[in-house]
């Protein structure tokens, strides 16, 4: 792979940078589930062969090997991430399912280090709410576009969410995500604000989406309640949240029961949207 030099950090973005969730094993998990039919639906029919696509933020990879199938014959995918750890088990499935046409690389999404112009399109899930410069980041992605390139970034927004039943302790979850996100230089509420990071980066011919995400009934409703109990104790949140004084051991025992309530609650909802965003370097 052509790169401009061989200094770039091996994280999304500097060392200050704080992925809100981390990749504690169960958050890894949670992310391993998703698939590139429903987690890129809003532009999988402008993903053809032969194009080169970079994924940045691509986490374990399942994406992005959907993705590479996608763009076959001709075609091909470079995903990157912050972690060592995941990049490896991305890697891994791509070799189990023999897809041939994919890299995985450990590189910043500030600093690339690619070529300007190499890529016809970039790709990104639920990245740019975890950075604290999300606009250098798309400027960055812009660079490494060939012109006409798209970029296609969907993110979700906490704040536009609907739960039920009603319980503080659920309602104390989304403070405690909110302001640790905040406090990583992260932002919970990334969705409605998209449109106006790809507009400051300098991307053209915008076209905005929204899709939900909702866990009402059998085995959805259930993993959403019982991954969240598991991550509000063990993961990232967890540790920063204590760390950070936003919330207390206790806090989180009593958060993490109140997701498993939940599950078992008679008419236990949940929705929110996500925001998609397809922006074209000029």
């Amino acid at each position: 792979m052509e790169k401009l030099d061989e200094m770039t950090g091996p994280i999304l973005g500097s060392s200050s940078e704080k992925y809100t969730h981390g990749h504690h094993a169960s958050v890894v998990a949670a992310h391993a589930v998703r698939r590139a039919s429903e987690a890129a639906a809003f532009v999988l029919p402008q993903l053809k062969s032969p194009m080169r696509v970079l994924d940045f933020g691509c986490g374990p990879g399942t994406i992005t090997n959907d993705l590479a199938e996608y763009l076959l014959p001709d075609g091909s995918l470079v995903g990157i991430d912050s972690s060592d750890a995941v990049i490896e088990q991305a890697r891994n499935a791509a070799t189990e399912k023999n897809i041939a046409n994919v890299e995985f690389e450990v590189n910043s999404i500030y600093e690339t280090g690619y070529e300007s112009s190499g890529f016809d399109a970039a790709y990104a899930h639920q990245v740019l709410q975890h950075l604290s410069e999300p606009v250098r980041a798309l400027e960055e992605v812009k660079r490494v576009l060939k012109p006409g390139g798209i970029c296609a970034v969907r993110e979700v927004d906490w704040g536009a969410s609907a739960i039920w039943p009603n319980d503080e302790r659920l309602s104390k979850f989304f403070d405690v995500y909110s302001k640790v996100a905040e406090r990583n230089g992260g932002d919970a509420f990334a969705g409605r604000r998209l449109k106006q990071w790809f507009t400051d980066a300098g991307f053209s011919d915008l076209v905005v989406t929204t899709s939900t995400w909702t866990f009402a009934e059998g085995s959805g409703l259930k993993w959403w309640g019982d991954q969240w109990a598991d991550r509000i104790l063990s993961s990232d949140l967890a540790k920063r949240a204590v760390e950070y004084g936003i919330a207390t051991d206790s806090d989180l025992k009593d958060i993490s029961q109140g997701w498993l309530d939940w599950v078992q609650a008679e008419g236990a909802f949940f929705s929110f949207i996500q925001v998609e965003v397809v922006g074209e370097r000029a």
